[in-house]
């Protein structure tokens, strides 16, 4: 009797090779999300870097007043936000008139969380001349 030659593949091979296919594309898939996610939050994070400067350069031309304020940045950065404290710095001893502590945070809409950056620096700002102090001429 001759010995019959199977060529092909079997039932059980190719459900295996199904298997394995379907485990490498949703291990893909997660890691593509992963990483659009990170994207995007890699580029909020960096808008919201930039309106932060945009925010601290405008609080270094306005007087600085001691206290807390916040406000939008406008319809040209819908859900973009920032809340900014002055304070005299406590842990500087003999501070010279003028120097405040600044933070300001930048907020916006993540998805179905909140996100923000934050920033503090020390701001100088000449304190305003007392009239009749100088010299004055006559």
């Amino acid at each position: 009797m001759l010995a019959k030659k199977t060529t092909g593949v079997t039932l059980v091979e190719v459900l295996l090779a199904l298997t394995i296919l379907t485990l490498v594309t949703g291990a893909l898939s997660q890691g593509t999300n992963y990483l659009t996610r990170r994207l995007v939050r890699a580029r909020n994070a960096s808008l919201a870097r930039n309106l932060a400067w945009r925010r601290l350069v405008q609080a270094q031309v306005e007087p600085l007043i001691i206290g807390h304020r916040s406000g939008i940045f406008g319809a040209e950065f819908p859900g973009y936000g920032w809340n900014e404290t002055v304070a005299a710095p406590s842990e500087i001893a003999n501070r010279p008139p003028g120097l405040f502590n600044y933070r300001l945070n930048v907020t916006w809409q993540q998805g179905w969380e909140n996100d923000q950056v934050s920033f503090e620096t020390l701001l100088y700002q000449h304190p305003p001349k007392q009239k009749g102090a100088g010299n004055e001429q006559k």
